[in-house]
This record gives C-alpha cells, structure tokens and sequence, in this order.
C-alpha cells in the first residue's frame, strides 16, 4: 500500500487519510468530496496603535526643556518606534484543509506551519487522483 505522506501529525495512504487532532481521526479517502482549503488570517493589531500614538502626543505636548528630559523623550521615542515595528508583524496564518465527509463539512487538518500543510495537500491530491484511476 503506497504513502503519499507521513508527518508527526498526518497519514496519508491509497485508502485512509488519519490525522492527529484532539483524538486520531481517519476519513476514507473514498469518502472525501469537495475537498477545499481554508486561509485564515492571524488576529488584528491594529488597535494598539492608537494607544501608541496617544502616548507619542503626549510626550509632543510635553515641553523638552533641560538635557536630561531631551534625553528622557528620545529614548521614548526609541521605545514607540520599536514597539510598532514589533506590532507591524504580522500574526501568523492559520490554514484549514476541508472536505465533505458522509455529507457534513469537516476540517481534515490544520497548521501554522505553510510548508507543513501544502505536504499535507498534496499528499491528499495524489491519494485523491489515485483513488480516481482506481475506482
């Protein structure tokens, strides 16, 4: 019997796809239908900028005066670029691959990891189009 892929959390074979999630789930490949894959986006961070840039006004509103608050208000400056270039990082993608299975939609697997899942699919497509030559 061929394997189209074996990972920590995932096997795939010419008859069974079995994935690792809370419990070990099989899913006949013969069973699988409109098998389709689902981005979803990291959450937003966007709201902390404007706690960032209330801050950055009121260290403007300030009066720099004296050489030890030029210092105090440059290293806060320091402190708020580094803080937006940490916030500017994207939250990582989350990928689901799905399918109709027995007429209900499933998530067959799901990963943060790109390279991880894109094993994952297309060891499923190569078990999916020798199921199809094989009926």
């Amino acid at each position: 019997m061929p394997v189209f892929y074996r990972g920590r959390r995932a096997l795939i074979t010419e008859h069974v796809f079995e994935t690792v999630h809370v419990a070990r789930l099989q899913f006949s490949i013969s069973k699988l239908a409109e098998v389709h894959i689902i981005r979803c986006p990291g959450p937003e961070r966007g709201g902390r900028f404007l706690g960032l840039s209330a801050l950055l006004a009121a260290l403007l509103i300030v009066p720099i005066v004296g050489l030890e608050l030029k210092v105090v208000a440059a290293a806060a400056g320091l402190f708020l670029i580094g803080s937006m270039r940490a916030l500017r990082r994207r939250a990582p993608v989350r990928w689901k691959l799905a399918a109709t299975y027995d007429g209900q939609l499933m998530t067959l697997f799901e990963s943060e990891d790109q390279t991880e899942f894109d094993q994952v699919c297309r060891g499923l497509r190569r078990a999916l189009e020798r199921s199809a030559d094989n009926p």
